[in-house]
């Protein structure tokens, strides 16, 4: 690729063992980004969940799903064939590589058409360190009764 990093840019460090981890991950995907890229994207995802007024974005963000509200900052992931596929909430909308998605576009876009989005995507909400099924919260409401 060989992007040059944009000017400014100042030199942060890290440790070896991460700065390792981080060429085999960009490896991984084929050099899809330069390592400032991931490294900036990391850090822009970090302050959005630790401090989302630096991006002038009401801690109120988040994306709406059918009757589920996903706050800024939640990760989404999915399963086909044996490998995990990650999407978070920036601000209001849902991003799959940068790219706006819908839950059902992330579903399908690895396991193929038809797939049920609420049971098939895992939720892991700001502030948690448990992921859980959408299918669980989309119920977990209390249900209205009749008077």
């Amino acid at each position: 690729m060989n992007r040059r990093p944009p000017h400014p840019q100042m030199d942060l460090t890290v440790t070896l063992e991460t700065y390792t981890k981080l060429c085999a991950a960009s490896a991984d995907t084929g050099y899809q980004k330069e390592i400032w890229e991931i490294a900036a994207e990391a850090i822009r995802d970090w302050l959005a969940r630790n401090a989302p007024e630096s991006f002038g974005m009401p801690k109120t963000a988040g994306f709406q799903w059918k009757d589920v509200f996903l706050p800024n900052g939640t990760v989404l992931r999915t399963i086909a064939q044996g490998k995990n596929y990650h999407c978070v909430v920036d601000g209001d909308h849902l991003l799959y590589e940068g790219r706006q998605i819908s839950p059902s576009g992330f579903a399908n876009g690895f396991g193929g058409a038809g797939r049920n989005a609420w049971k098939v995507i895992w939720l892991l909400l700001p502030d948690s360190t448990t992921w859980k099924l959408a299918h669980t919260l989309r119920h977990a409401k209390p249900r209205r009764t009749s008077r």
